[in-house]
C-alpha cells in the first residue's frame, strides 16, 4: 500500500510540473550508510534510492530543488575475526522530502546544501542473525536531516549527483538511556550516488 502511494505522488508530481515553469524530473541510485552509535563503523549497509524532483530557478546562479523520494538506509557489520565474529544488519527505510539550495559553480558543477525530512516506513535489527528488539528504545517515526553535495552535468538531459546525508535528530535512543551534549542516540549517516534526469531542457 505504502509502494502504491509513493508511486501514485511521483506520478502527480511528474504530471503537475510538466505544465508549469517548474523544471521537473526523475532520479535513481544508491546509498552507502552506517548509525552513528551502534556496534558497526563504516558505510558498510548498501541500498537503493528513487523517487522525483521539482526546481525552479531563484537567478542566474541560484535555485532550489525539492525532491520527493525512497531510500534504504541503515548499517551492517558481518563476522570476522577481528570483530570476535559478531554479526548485526540494521535496515531502515525512509520517504524522504529534502529541500535544497542550489549554487552553479560553473557549466557542470553545482553545489547544494539543504534540509530534509524523513518518514520512516519501516525497521528491522538483526543480531548475530536473530531478528531483535531492545527494550526502551524505539525508533523515531520522525527524521530531520542536513544535505550537502555537489552534482555534475553530463548532457542537457541527465546529471550525476553525490551528496552527503546526515540526521539531525537520532533514529533512536542509546538503549543504557546515555545522552551527553549532541549524543542522544543513533544518527543516519549517509553517502549518495544518484542518476538525474530532467523532463525539461536545462537553460544552461
Amino acid at each position: 500500500m505504502r509502494r502504491v502511494l509513493l508511486t501514485t505522488l511521483l506520478t502527480i508530481i511528474v504530471i503537475y510540473v510538466s505544465g508549469q515553469r517548474f523544471k521537473g524530473g526523475l532520479f535513481a541510485g544508491v546509498n552507502a550508510s552506517q548509525v552513528a552509535g551502534d556496534i558497526s563503523s563504516g558505510y558498510k549497509k548498501l541500498g537503493i534510492t528513487f523517487g522525483a524532483t521539482v526546481e525552479t530557478p531563484i537567478n542566474e546562479k541560484w535555485s532550489l530543488k525539492m525532491e520527493l523520494g525512497f531510500s534504504q538506509k541503515g548499517s551492517r557489520e558481518n563476522p570476522t575475526d577481528e570483530n570476535g565474529n559478531t554479526q548485526m544488519l540494521m535496515r531502515l527505510n525512509y520517504i524522504d522530502l529534502p529541500l535544497l539550495l542550489r549554487y552553479k559553480i560553473n557549466r557542470p558543477l553545482t553545489a547544494q546544501i539543504g534540509l530534509g525530512y524523513g518518514y520512516l516506513l519501516y525497521h528491522y535489527v538483526e543480531n548475530d542473525y536473530s531478528t531483535t528488539t531492545v527494550a526502551g528504545t524505539p525508533f523515531n517515526t520522525h527524521a530531520l536531516n542536513i544535505l550537502a553535495g555537489i552534482s555534475y552535468s553530463i548532457s542537457t538531459r541527465f546529471l550525476i549527483d553525490f551528496r552527503a546525508n546526515t540526521s539531525l535528530i537520532p533514529v533512536r535512543p542509546h538503549s543504557s538511556g546515555a545522552s551527553r551534549w549532541f549524543n542522544h542516540g543513533q544518527y543516519n549517516d549517509v553517502l549518495s550516488l544518484t542518476l538525474h534526469y530532467s523532463l525539461g531542457k536545462n537553460e544552461e
